[in-house]
Order: C-alpha cells, then structure tokens, then sequence
C-alpha cells in the first residue's frame, strides 16, 4: 500500500460510517482531522517562542496553552459524536477565542495571533455553512468582547515587545498561509470535480437529444413500416388467391379425370397456398397490433381437430422438394394411425416446416427423417415429432442460443434471418408444448416437438 493510502487509511479511522456517504462530505470531515492534527504544532511553535522570551509565565500563558493543546483532542471527539458539527463548533469558537484573547495580551492587533482570527473566519463558514448567521454572532461576540477590553483598558498590555513579536509574527503568518492553502487546495478540487460533473452532464444531455431523435426516426420508421404493408396487403393476397382458386378448379377436373400423382401434387398446391396466405395475413395484422399497442409476436391460435395422419401426409409432399434440393432423401416413419389431435393446424405445419427446412439447409448428400409417434407422458396422452437429418450438427455451446432471436448457425455459408426457430419454439408453447434437440457436431441433429393430443385455450 503507497504512503499516501496508508496515511488516507490512517485519517479514516477518526470518521464516523454517517460522513463517509458522499464524497463532498467525507473530504470536509477528512481535512478536519487532518488539519487538527497539523494545526496546532503552529500553536506549538508560537507558545514556546514566547515561554523563552516572557519575563513571567502566568494564567494567560497557561489558558493559551491548554486552549491549544485542546485542539489535538477533537479528531477522537469526531470519533465519537459521530457528526461534524459539534466538534467544527468548539474549533471555531475556540480557535477565533484564541486568536482575539492572545492578540489583547500580545501586541494587539499586531499580534502573531491575529492571523488566526482571519483563518478562523474561514474555517468557520468551510465547516459551518449550514449556520451562517450563527458563525457571524461568534465573529461579532468576540470582536465586541476584544473592543470593550480594549476601552475598559485604556490599551493592550505591553507583555512582549513589538520587536521580540515581529519574528513570532512571522511564523504565525507562515502557518496560517499553510492552513489556508490546505482550504484552497480542498477549494481547487471541489471546482474540477463540479467542472467534471458539469461535463459529464453535458454529455449526458447530448446523449438523451441523441436518443430522442433517434427514437423519433424509429417511429417514424414504424409508420412506414405500417403504411407499406398496408399498401402491400391487396399485392400479396391477390396472387395467392388466385393461385388458390386456379389449384382447386384444377383439382376439380384433376379428381374427374387424370390419374392420382397429379391429385395429390394440385392438393400440395393448394395447401401450400393457403398455408402461406395464413402466414401473410399474420404479417399484415403486424401493423395492426402495432398501432393498438400489442405484441407483434401475439398471434391468434385456433383449435380444432387436425387429422394428424393427413398433415403430415400433406406436409411431407410440400417440403420433398425443399428437403431434396440438396440431394437429400426425405424419409417419413410414422404408426398408420396416428388419429386426431387438438391443435392449430397452421401453426402446427409453420414449426415443422420450419424444422424440415433447416434440416434440408443444412444436410447436403444426406438423409432426412420425419418421424412420430404417441406416448403417455406425466399422465397425459402427447404426441411426438421429430425431424432428424445427418447434417453439420451443432455444437454443445451453440445449442442454448438455438431458440434466441436472430440467433444464425454459420451465418456467413447459410441465408437466413435466425428467426426460425425462435419462432418455432413460441408457437410449440402457444400450442402447450415445446422443441428439444440433439446434436452432435458434423454426425446430425434431431428436433422434437411434443404436443399434447388435447391442447387447452389460452
């Protein structure tokens, strides 16, 4: 520890825990101790110049003495009254005493002690400044007492010589100098730390502006946003419907007519479309919510019964050739009968797209596999189903992240927002289940979704 830790450490031990909460007031109580430790060897120095050269030492020299010496008590007096104010009192007045009763019986106002009365005033309104009106009836007491003395007298005692008292006066004025600058230097310090907290305000004003103006764009910026997919809805609902309306006229004379393989690709078609209508209509309600101060991520759920068989029939034949791009094989293992759960189809079939199109992202030349299957679970029927693929993997660390926002695996090799399954991961709760997943790094990775076979209205 540097000296000056140890001498700061040394100091505080003096200050009671009620005065070491601000800064401001914890330096005042710590030049307190400091300068009552220091002070009064300026009182030493005075009173044994004048032992040698006084023909008599008598109760005015022995007063003087025990006032000064007083002084080296009221760091322990801090200690123990546990404020400032009471032991900073007795300091002033008795410093201010000192001076005005040494300067009357020596040299008067040419004493050695009259610097002191100047510093008294000081330190009076330093450690005072609370009571300004009570450190001027002090100052004003004394002065009378020392003016009435004086005219009672008739003129100051001639105890000491001028002469004998310049050379002590300039000690005196010395080490009041000292004491002074030690309250100039406190002073000094006190302005650069105002200096530097005008400043830091300043920044701090200049960041709010900042921020004001750039929170003003973004909602500017969100009304935009509001506006173009206002615009935007009649552009995308018209082609999807009529991609819609065509697929099932085709449908129509495809069941009369032509053979089952071109029934069930106009059947994937149409589910297709009107999977991704819902999933417009959802992006179109965003301004909505927006404006009625709701979540965009708030979305409606539906339940009804879902032929589970059927969706993931249905799904299968949608994502083949998502999952296939890459020279994958997509395979689909499941019971003949899965019967019927109690869900929201469309949601249902966005998490599980979702699922397969990572999956075929991130395999190349390689398997996926749809499975499913019913189990009992904490008592209650569920149903499971899995996406497994024998692509990159993930890693132990990454996988935590998975379900965050924004979250991209290989970012830089793989399109992708990082929204998927964070998505993916909402809706499984808004259905009152969840996703796991398994991975091991460059051997593949399995997702899970389970869902109870009877989901109850949020």
């Amino acid at each position: 520890m540097a000296l000056a830790d140890r001498l700061i450490h040394a100091v505080d031990w003096f200050i009671p825990v009620e005065l070491r909460k601000s800064t401001a007031t914890l330096w005042r109580a710590r030049i307190f101790v400091i300068s009552h430790v220091l002070g009064p060897f300026s009182g030493v120095a005075i009173l044994g110049y004048l032992y040698h050269v006084l023909p008599e030492h008598d109760w005015v020299f022995w007063v003087i003495c025990v006032l000064c010496t007083s002084f080296w008590a009221l760091p322990l007096a801090l200690k123990l009254a546990g404020d400032l104010f009471r032991p900073a009192l007795y300091s002033f007045c008795t410093l201010i005493g000192v001076s005005v009763f040494g300067a009357f019986f020596y040299g008067g106002v040419s004493s050695p002690f009259m610097p002191w009365f100047l510093t008294a005033q000081m330190l009076g309104f330093f450690y005072l400044s609370g009571r300004p009106l009570l450190v001027l009836g002090i100052i004003g007491a004394n002065l009378t007492a020392f003016a009435v003395a004086y005219f009672v007298n008739g003129a100051f005692p001639e105890r000491v010589s001028l002469h004998d008292l310049s050379i002590v006066g300039m000690i005196s004025v010395c080490m009041a100098t000292l004491y002074s600058s030690m309250m100039a230097i406190y002073y000094a310090y006190v302005m650069v730390a105002h200096s530097a907290l005008q400043e830091e305000i300043k920044n701090h004003l200049e960041t709010t502006a900042k921020l004001r103006i750039a929170k003003h764009e973004a909602e500017r910026a969100n009304e935009a946003k509001a506006v173009f997919l206002a615009k935007m809805s009649h552009q995308l609902r018209t082609p999807l419907n009529a991609i819609i309306g065509y697929s099932e006229i085709l449908l129509e004379d495809a069941e009369a007519s032509d053979p089952v393989v071109d029934v069930e690709e106009l059947r994937s078609i149409n589910h297709a479309g009107r999977h991704l209508l819902s999933l417009v209509s959802d992006v179109l309600r965003m301004p909505k919510s927006d404006a009625e101060g709701g979540d965009s991520d708030d979305i409606e759920i539906k339940l009804q019964p879902v032929d589970l068989d059927r969706c993931l029939d249905e799904l299968s034949a949608t994502c083949r050739t998502l999952v296939e791009n890459n020279g994958n094989q997509l395979t689909c293992d499941k019971p003949s009968v899965l019967g019927t759960i109690q869900t929201d189809e469309i949601r249902l079939r966005q998490i599980l797209i979702n699922l397969l199109g990572n999956a075929g992202k991130f395999t190349r030349n390689g398997t996926v596999a749809l499975r499913a299957w019913r189990a009992t679970d904490g008592g209650r029927e569920q149903v499971f189903i899995a996406v497994q693929d024998t692509g990159i993997g993930i890693s132990a660390e990454a996988i935590p992240k998975l379900f965050k926002d924004f979250n991209q695996l290989n970012a830089g090799q793989y399109a992708g927002s990082g929204l998927g399954l964070a998505v993916s991961q909402k809706l499984a709760h808004l259905l009152g289940g969840d996703i796991s997943v398994e991975s091991q790094l460059n051997r593949g990775s399995e997702f899970t979704l389970r869902l109870p076979m009877a989901a109850e209205a949020a």
